[in-house]
């Protein structure tokens, strides 16, 4: 599982919860100030990185992130570990 690979998955389920807030999603993309993801979103994205990438999130990690970049390298770090 590969930087990119990881990055346009996360980016194919992210695009219906961002409900189009913006035009395009990347890597710089903020998600609660650019895609406005709300607690129930962010639990929705949360399950749905756990399912796609057979990785568990930590909980305490969430507030830490604020890109899309940050939320790949945390799904990096997660599968690298086994978390």
């Amino acid at each position: 599982m590969n930087h990119q690979d990881v990055a346009a998955q996360v980016i194919d389920i992210l695009t219906p919860l961002a409900e189009g807030h913006v035009a395009a999603i990347d890597e710089d993309t903020e998600l609660a100030a650019q895609l406005a993801l709300d607690s129930l979103k962010v639990m929705d994205l949360m399950l749905a990185i756990e399912d796609q990438f057979d990785t568990s999130v930590p909980i305490n990690a969430l507030a830490e992130l604020r890109t899309v970049g940050d939320l790949v390298a945390l799904i990096l770090k997660s599968a690298s570990t086994g978390a």
